[in-house]
């Protein structure tokens, strides 16, 4: 075999190879953080005008586990108002599995979710509400077990 058949060799496994990358990349998803990224992001100042506001209460709404739910208590100050909001539980490696609600504490101040809408894994807990025309919102990593 000569040289000129060894470079046409090398070059079809060079081009076989470029082909295989591009085919996988073409098939990978790939999770943008919402969406409407770029909408989102022009609405951010109400998120660091909720998490100043959300800073000023006496403690912040605390998300932790049960053995059937994950229990959400907001504080105190908090129950009995007229609160509007949403809880998200935003999954960083699939979006698929995000969970959205309302949030609708009871008289006590708690709100339980089903263990049974999760799967194992980390979520960040993002709860954005309003009350008396002021927007709250707060961050929170959950591990779910």
């Amino acid at each position: 075999m000569n040289w000129g058949h060894k470079i046409i060799i090398v070059f079809v496994i060079f081009a076989a190879g470029i082909l295989t990358l591009v085919t996988k990349s073409m098939r990978t998803r790939v999770d943008m953080v919402t969406p409407d990224y770029y909408g989102e992001e022009l609405k951010y100042q109400q998120v660091i005008d909720g998490k100043e506001n959300a800073g000023k209460l006496s403690a912040p709404v605390a998300v932790s586990q049960e053995d059937t739910a994950v229990l959400i208590s907001v504080p105190a100050e908090l129950r009995n108002k007229q609160i509007t909001g949403k809880v998200t539980f935003y999954r960083p490696s699939d979006s698929g599995k995000d969970i959205f609600m309302p949030l609708q504490p009871d008289q006590s101040g708690r709100q339980l979710v089903s263990r049974q809408l999760f799967i194992r894994g980390q979520y960040k807990v993002k709860i954005a509400w309003t009350m008396n025309d002021q927007p709250y919102y707060q961050e929170q990593l959950v591990n779910i077990n």
